[in-house]
C-alpha cells in the first residue's frame, strides 16, 4: 500500500510541467478519487513557488472522469502575483484532454503584525475523541476507507448501517497513518486529500441509501466541484475531526460543506462539493429524514 505523502508525489516533466501515474480509486469504479486529484493540483501550485507560501484556499471543477489506471499531467500557470497573495491556475489532463482545472491561492506564511492582534473562530463541536472516554461512539472502522487509502477512519456506524433514513449530517475522526513531522505545505496538500474522505455520501442519508456497496436504485453519484479554505495549520500526528452535512439536495444536485477541526480544537479548514445524484425513476424511495 503506497503511503500518503507516495500519493501526492509528482515528477517534473516540463517547465511547470508535473505528472504522476500513482492514481488510486476505489474498487467498485474506474475513476480516480477526487481528493488525491485536488491535492496533487495544490502539490503542483506549491512546486512553482518558494517554501514561504501555504495555501488560501483552492478551487476544483471536475470536467471529466479520471481512470486510475493512466497518467495524468497538471500544467500550471501563474495568474498574478502580488507582495503577499499569489495564484496559479493548475489545468490537468489525461490522454491529451482537460479533465479538472484548478485555481490554488496562495498566501505568504506569515501574516503583517497589525493582523496578529484580533480574530476568532467557532468552537470545535463537543464531540468525545477515541480513547478519551470509555463511552465514546466512535470506532476504528476496520474496512478502512476502500481500497486500502491510507486513513484510518473513526464512525459512528458502518457502510452497512445506512439503510436506514438519517439526517443528512455526519462526524468522524480521520487519522495519518504516517504520523511524521510535514512541513505545513505537505500537510495542506494532504488535507486537501482527505477532505473528500465520505463527503458525498453524507447527501444519501435521508433516504437510506449507500455507496458501498451500492443501494439499489443508485445510478449516480459524483463530484461536479471542490472548494477548500484553509484557517489553520494542521497537525497530522493526531487525529482531525469532520463534521460534514448537506443543506440541500434538489435537480439532482447536492450541496454538501463541512469543519475540520485539530484535536485541540483550532479550525483547520472548510470545504464544500456539489454533488451530481441519480436515482433511479423506478426506486421507492421513503420519506426523507431530515
Amino acid at each position: 500500500m503506497l503511503s500518503i505523502d507516495e500519493l501526492l508525489e509528482l515528477t517534473l516533466t516540463d517547465t511547470n510541467t508535473f505528472t504522476t501515474e500513482r492514481l488510486w480509486g476505489p474498487p467498485t469504479t474506474p475513476n480516480a478519487y477526487g481528493g488525491q486529484l485536488v491535492g496533487l493540483s495544490l502539490a503542483a501550485a506549491f512546486r512553482t513557488v518558494n517554501d514561504n507560501y501555504i495555501a488560501r484556499s483552492v478551487h476544483a471543477q471536475f470536467l471529466r472522469s479520471v481512470d486510475k489506471l493512466e497518467p495524468i499531467v497538471f500544467k500550471v500557470q501563474a495568474l498574478n502575483s502580488g507582495r503577499r497573495h499569489t495564484s496559479r491556475a493548475v489545468n490537468g489532463f489525461q490522454n491529451n484532454r482537460l479533465v479538472m482545472q484548478t485555481v490554488c491561492n496562495l498566501i505568504l506564511q506569515t501574516p503583517p503584525v497589525h493582523q496578529t492582534s484580533y480574530g476568532y473562530q467557532k468552537p470545535m463541536p463537543a464531540v468525545a475523541a477515541p480513547g478519551q472516554d470509555t463511552n465514546c461512539p466512535y470506532f476504528l472502522d476496520p474496512q478502512g476507507y476502500p481500497n486500502n487509502f491510507p486513513v484510518k477512519v473513526w464512525v459512528t456506524e458502518l457502510d452497512s448501517d445506512l439503510v436506514t433514513p438519517k439526517p443528512p449530517r455526519q462526524r468522524m475522526w480521520l487519522e495519518c497513518p504516517n504520523r511524521h513531522k510535514r512541513r505545513e505545505q505537505e500537510e495542506q496538500c494532504i488535507v486537501a486529500a482527505y477532505s473528500d474522505v465520505h463527503f458525498t455520501r453524507v447527501i444519501l442519508r435521508p433516504y437510506g441509501m449507500r455507496i458501498a456497496p451500492a443501494s439499489e436504485g443508485l445510478r449516480k453519484l459524483l463530484s461536479i466541484d471542490h472548494h477548500i479554505w484553509f484557517h489553520h495549520a494542521a497537525d497530522l500526528s493526531q487525529r482531525i475531526l469532520v463534521d460534514s452535512w448537506c443543506s440541500r439536495l434538489s435537480a439532482g444536485r447536492g450541496i454538501v460543506q463541512s469543519e475540520m477541526f485539530a484535536h485541540d480544537g483550532r479550525f483547520v479548514a472548510t470545504a464544500m462539493q456539489e454533488g451530481c445524484v441519480e436515482i433511479d425513476a423506478a426506486t421507492q424511495l421513503p420519506r426523507a429524514k431530515l
